[in-house]
């Protein structure tokens, strides 16, 4: 088998006994004071999203295979797809039974670049503040990954949300049409420079941790 980057989920992500992971879009901004003692904000640049993952003991050769999969990607040359263990499926739809096989699309994205809303929802699919969306756009394709921060529920005949807001902001470039993946959705990202570690627990048993950071 030729591995193909950005790695899939199936090669890697899902394959990981992640016991902990510290999940978080990191802000670039930076902030500065004025003489009347007022502090003003400024972003520099989207927000990325970061993981730092602890996998649970396993017996080595198993961690060894994960590790050797990790070691594919050349530090932070290759991109792979990683998901949150905990958000791997909408709060509403905790197994993905109730969206079956509908195939949600962007419907409208707001002026600001706040918010978007989704159509081709079963009526009443709930998408709840706390749950995770992603899709691909631009060429070449980019991964947009971001967090739901409040309540939307598709209309009862028309499986189309009003306007809710997302956190990082629409990317540019993000356009009406794209699918929108609800089930698994899966970061683009790179790992950290020097952050893989293997350790050795106990005779039998090994674990590993690593950074990543989100690539657009």
């Amino acid at each position: 088998m030729t591995l193909t980057f950005p790695l899939d989920r199936s090669l890697l992500s899902d394959l990981l006994p992640i016991a902990s992971v510290k999940w978080v879009a990191q802000d670039n901004q930076e902030i500065s004071g004025m003489g009347s003692g007022q502090i003003l904000a400024t972003e520099l640049a989207p927000s990325l999203w970061t993981a730092d993952v602890t996998t649970a003991e396993r017996y080595h050769d198993e961690i060894d295979r994960l590790q050797a999969r990790l070691e594919s990607l050349n530090g932070s040359i290759n991109p792979f797809y990683l998901v949150d263990p905990k958000r791997r499926f909408p709060q509403y739809d905790p197994d993905g039974s109730k969206l079956g096989g509908a195939t949600p699309t962007i419907n409208s994205i707001s002026s600001n670049g706040r918010s978007i809303s989704l159509t081709g929802l079963p009526g009443l699919y709930t998408l709840s503040f706390g749950d995770f969306l992603c899709f691909d756009y631009g060429t070449p394709a980019r991964r947009a990954f971001h967090r739901i921060v409040e309540t939307a529920i598709a209309g009862n005949s028309s499986g189309t949300t009003a306007l809710f807001e997302i956190r990082p902001f629409v990317p540019l470039g993000a356009s009406v049409g794209l699918p929108v993946t609800l089930l698994h959705p899966a970061m683009k990202c790179i790992l950290r420079p020097n952050s893989l570690d293997a350790e050795t627990v106990t005779a039998l048993t090994s674990r590993l941790s690593f950074s990543a950071v989100q690539k657009l």
